[in-house]
């Protein structure tokens, strides 16, 4: 990790990760956690170990807020305050409609890669204290999403819920038993069953595991 400008203005400086760098701490993070838990590793890995996980390293979580914006939908936020702990905030209908099971998990690993990341930056004197409310368009770390911190959290939810090892061996299962090679073609039949079989495997929506396979060069273009 390095400290570059903050463009955003948020910081005078700000955290730069290399991938490798991400996907190392997110799975030393949660397999760590689980093996503590639950003596092993538990793939899908468990809602619950994500609601701890937040109860450890943050000061509280709420998993009943009322979170509300006119023009996008808001899943998540969490309060940043010089020198403690944040607080975490999840809409309450995630964890009441039990359909929304996909982006309650999304949700709660988009949280912690907050957490995560991003606490230690408000023990600075220059940290301005505030927000960070997560809109669901920005959850996941795709091209379109310019908040550094959101991108960084987004990829952390993405390799938290799919750690690299675990996710490689399920792609790799899955080429081994179709006899082809180490990455498919994007948008292409083999693609769309790949992320299904990934979606059902990690409970994560498809759009999740499509991004995931794509950051991790399964899909080609």
């Amino acid at each position: 990790m390095k400290m570059i400008p903050d463009r955003t203005g948020r910081f005078r400086e700000r955290p730069y990760y290399e991938l490798a760098e991400l996907e190392e701490r997110s799975e030393q993070a949660i397999t760590v956690f689980l093996r503590e838990r639950y003596g092993f590793d538990r793939i899908p890995i468990p809602t619950e170990a994500f609601t701890m996980l937040i109860e450890r390293d943050a000061a509280d979580l709420d998993l009943s807020a009322t979170l509300s914006d006119k023009e996008h939908d808001v899943f998540g936020v969490t309060y940043f305050l010089q020198g403690k702990k944040p607080h975490v905030r999840i809409l309450r209908e995630l964890w009441e409609q039990s359909w929304r099971l996909n982006r309650l998990r999304t949700t709660l690993a988009h949280e912690y890669g907050h957490v995560l990341l991003h606490t230690w930056l408000y023990d600075r004197p220059d940290a301005p204290p505030g927000p960070q409310t997560c809109y669901w368009r920005t959850m996941l770390p795709t091209a379109g999403v310019v908040d550094w911190m959101e991108w960084q959290a987004g990829y952390l939810s993405g390799a938290l819920l799919m750690p690299q090892t675990f996710i490689g061996r399920a792609v790799n299962a899955y080429f081994r038993s179709r006899e082809i090679s180490r990455s498919v073609v994007r948008d292409s039949r083999e693609a769309a069953e790949l992320a299904q079989r990934i979606s059902l495997i990690f409970e994560v929506s498809t759009e999740a595991a499509t991004v995931r396979l794509s950051q991790l060069g399964f899909l080609s273009d």
